[in-house]
């Protein structure tokens, strides 16, 4: 059927986005009606918004909780949109682990959960500020898991969560916290030996990922990104003298974002580029991996 003349492309673009929430929304509320609560089925479901928080919640809550993750790897969290699969899955689940600031949690997830009253919402960033010394978080940067001492403290906020929702099984949960806080303390451990002796201290990413990791390892990070906005011609000139003067000799890029500047600005400086996954579902490795491509 032909569009309408008086209404542009774009305009029924957005409205058709529209109607698939509300649709959506509305599956999810039948789903959560007539499907089988978890503790009906016998198994525990939970749902988390990225990989590396389905990491902490399977390594603390162990193989007989089923965790399942909105954004797979390889998406942008600032963009993606789940399949109807998924919101079922999110309608049958009794916990949900979101960051609290990443795109797709501050729009449509927001009243797509509302529908689900049974779901208790855990926000770790929220958990972060509450924290005992009340964490301050950056504005512009999210990817609060990349810290090690904000990886224990969403940690410990899983496993409370878990443990509040399955009381019978608290022991084995806090004793798989212990494991993790191990695993976390090991990969902090080797990333500064990595890091000790390095004076290539700064560092370009294309997007402000990585600002928790620099802070906690001596590092500086420059991005050519600002609010999900390519630098303008002013602004990179700018970057590209700063790094000039820095010596910046590696620029880290996700594949989920454009690298079209990136590959300027190495042409301009001779910085490589080198490819990070903080988004990754394998924590520990993926930490490393970022140590290692600061190094290059």
């Amino acid at each position: 059927m032909p569009l309408s003349p008086l209404i542009s492309q774009s305009a029924w673009r957005h409205i058709l986005s529209g109607v698939a929430i509300v649709l959506c929304s509305i599956l999810m509320t039948a789903c959560s009606r007539y499907s089988k609560r978890p503790d009906e089925s016998g198994q525990l479901t939970i749902t988390v918004s990225i990989e590396p928080l389905r990491y902490f919640v399977e390594h603390i809550a162990g193989p007989d909780v089923k965790v399942v993750s909105i954004v797979p790897e390889g998406y942008s969290p600032e963009t993606y949109k789940p399949t109807p699969k998924q919101l079922m899955e999110l309608s049958n689940s009794k916990l949900y682990f979101e960051v609290g600031d990443l795109g797709f949690e501050t729009t449509w997830l927001g009243e797509a959960i509302s529908e689900q009253p049974h779901l208790k919402i855990i926000d770790t960033s929220d958990s972060l500020r509450k924290s005992q010394g009340g964490i301050q978080l950056s504005s512009f940067d999210p990817h609060t898991w990349t810290s090690a001492a904000h990886a224990r403290v969403i940690a410990a906020t899983i496993c409370q969560a878990l443990c509040e929702a399955d009381t019978a099984h608290q022991a084995t949960y806090r004793h798989n916290l212990t494991t993790l806080l191990d695993t976390i303390a090991a990969t902090e451990a080797q990333i500064h030996a990595l890091l000790a002796h390095t004076s290539h201290r700064t560092f370009i990413t294309v997007h402000p990922a990585l600002t928790y990791f620099a802070e906690e390892y001596g590092l500086r990070q420059l991005c050519i990104e600002r609010d999900g906005k390519q630098s303008s011609p002013i602004d990179l000139a700018t970057l590209i003298r700063q790094a000039r003067e820095e010596h910046v000799r590696v620029i880290l890029v996700q594949r989920e974002f454009s690298h079209a500047q990136a590959e300027a600005v190495s042409r301009e400086t001779g910085a490589r580029i080198v490819s990070i996954n903080p988004l990754g579902y394998d924590w520990p490795r993926e930490m490393v991996n970022i140590a290692k491509a600061c190094l290059q």
